[in-house]
């Protein structure tokens, strides 16, 4: 399903009111059966300010796609994972790459802060 070298967005899914919502923006390194190496930058959106904080050192994490705990978009291969952005737009976060990748990262269908 995924192949070596798609770029993915991993939403972790939040479980409980008040968990933060982390990110991770990668490459995929390897993929088997519902497993997936992803290699990249994770992000935590500051619960007081909404600000999405940016952790400096790459990761690489192992994913059980299974696990009902992730949401995953493979973005278009044009996308450019190093200028990566989130912002909020119009009340609502959103993924921009500064070069044609815009992604609506929302959680409700209109208007308004999450």
């Amino acid at each position: 399903m995924l192949n070596e070298g798609d770029k993915v967005l991993v939403v972790h899914r939040r479980l409980f009111r008040g968990d933060a919502a982390h990110y991770l923006v990668g490459r995929v390194d390897a993929y088997e059966a519902g497993l997936v190496k992803v290699t990249g930058h994770s992000y935590v959106r500051d619960p007081y300010t909404g600000r999405m904080i940016e952790k400096t050192e790459p990761r690489t994490k192992i994913l059980a796609l299974n696990s009902g705990t992730l949401i995953v978009y493979q973005l278009p291969s044009a996308t450019a994972l190093e200028t990566l952005a989130f912002s909020w737009v119009e009340g609502r976060l959103s993924a921009s790459d500064g070069q044609g990748f815009t992604m609506n990262l929302g959680e409700v269908a209109h208007g308004g802060k999450v």
